[in-house]
């Protein structure tokens, strides 16, 4: 069954993704072709299949180069498909000092209605009080396979911004596989996120 080997290859958490190796890679970018070929729904991008919770278990993201690049997270976020609100507000999070704060896993609410996501991370502070990092986010149908996703708002520890509209980043999201239980999307670059459903 594809949908249970590529259960098997995906981390716990999108936070011990650091650890995937090369050939983990390489067999889940495998699993995912052959997922995609068997995509059981037509036109997923109007299937109410895609609202609900999920959480992202998996980011493709791109080969570490041989010698690092000071520029090369800009010239990526700038040129190629960026980063999800989900991977936004997982560093927004990761970016608070880990001395105080533990951080989460990260869960991503389509809902009907806009800004139809919610990419959310619980954070726990030294301490024991529970705060969040919230990014919202609207979805835009554009076809039976593409949305447009467009960043509203940012929310860390209780201080929301709405992100001004010449500020607002958005990309091209393809829905290549969506059932009950997963959902895998490719961002204009062509790289797959993978989400579990809660």
């Amino acid at each position: 069954n594809v949908v249970t080997s590529i259960m098997d290859y995906l981390p716990s958490s999108l936070a011990s993704s650091g650890s995937i190796t090369a050939q983990d890679r390489a067999s889940i970018n495998e699993a995912i072709l052959k997922l995609e070929a068997l995509n059981p729904t037509e036109d997923p991008v109007y299937s109410p299949l895609i609202n609900g919770v999920w959480t992202l278990r998996y980011a493709g993201g791109y080969s570490e180069p041989k010698i690092p690049s000071p520029t090369r997270d800009l010239a990526l976020f700038l040129y190629t498909g960026g980063y999800s609100p989900g991977l936004f507000a997982l560093g927004l999070a990761q970016k608070l000092p880990s001395q105080l704060v533990e951080v989460g896993d990260l869960t991503i609410s389509i809902s009907r209605g806009q800004p139809r996501i919610e990419a959310k991370v619980d954070v726990t502070l030294l301490g024991g009080s529970e705060e969040s990092v919230v990014v919202t986010a609207r979805l835009e149908e554009d076809s039976g396979l593409r949305f447009t996703e467009t960043y509203e708002s940012a929310s860390v520890l209780g201080q929301t911004v709405d992100i001004p509209e010449a500020l607002q980043y958005s990309r091209d999201l393809y829905v290549s596989y969506v059932d009950e239980d997963i959902l895998v999307v490719r961002d204009s670059s062509g790289v797959p996120e993978i989400l579990v459903r809660n």
